[in-house]
């Protein structure tokens, strides 16, 4: 299928999209952002952004970062641009395989509910582009359907299903991403809608691994309240 034809599909599922709104969904991946260190100074760049209801979200938090959105959908974008037009976001028409952003120092990369609609052998060129625009302290923060879940709609459910919606394996992820030179640093199969529907993940940057002690990161506090958990569970499960 043609970039043209899936450009078209997209620009076509605008009025969908308005309709849903901030859901569940958009709303439990904006507070796993907060949880991951969001801050009003953030740079994030969000790949693949629809009509911008994450960016609506975001844009709340980051107030002196800023943000950029890319996405296929010229009528995405002219619908976000529109109803967001903020000083400190960009709005950019363009493949997101290939994008390369004006953005520096990037802290986030969303790819939320994105990878499933680009074709899976584009997948290694995506994750190569994106491993050069990553800092070290870059998180790059996918959100997908389970595989299981989008196997289970193509045979049961298919009228549910986008023009290009196809399940992505975890294997397939790691595959890609250990090949560029990023790890996979958090996972998580979770409930959303349906019982084990969705996954979250969290990349970033390869790197040596360090010893950092963490009682040297404790506050005094913190430490003391350590010490007095460890005298009471070796006294009331003592064995020897």
């Amino acid at each position: 299928m043609s970039k043209n034809n899936v450009a078209d599909f997209y620009d076509g599922f605008v009025e969908n999209q308005k309709k849903i709104g901030v859901n569940d969904r958009i709303y439990g991946l904006y507070k796993r952002l907060l949880k991951l260190g969001l801050k009003s100074n953030s740079n994030v760049l969000e790949l693949g952004c629809g009509i911008g209801t994450n960016t609506f979200l975001i844009s709340k938090k980051v107030s002196s970062g800023k943000i950029e959105c890319v996405d296929i959908s010229p009528e995405s974008i002219k619908f976000l641009k529109e109803k967001l037009n903020r000083p400190n976001t960009s709005y950019v028409v363009h493949d997101i395989v290939n994008y390369s952003p004006t953005l520096e120092n990037i802290d986030f990369i969303t790819l939320f509910d994105v990878i499933e609609h680009i074709p899976i052998e584009r997948h290694s060129e995506l994750f190569e582009n994106i491993s050069k625009i990553m800092t070290p302290k870059t998180k790059l923060v996918i959100n997908i359907p389970n595989p299981s879940y989008i196997e289970y709609l193509a045979e049961h459910k298919p009228k549910l299903l986008q023009v290009i919606d196809q399940p992505v394996h975890l294997a397939g992820i790691i595959e890609n991403i250990s090949r560029c030179g990023l790890e996979l640093k958090f996972f998580e199969t979770y409930n959303l809608w349906t019982l084990d529907d969705y996954q979250f993940m969290v990349i970033t940057k390869q790197k040596k691994y360090e010893e950092v002690r963490l009682e040297n990161q404790l506050s005094f506090w913190n430490k003391f309240k350590a010490k007095l958990q460890r005298a009471w569970f070796k006294t009331v499960h003592h064995y020897s």
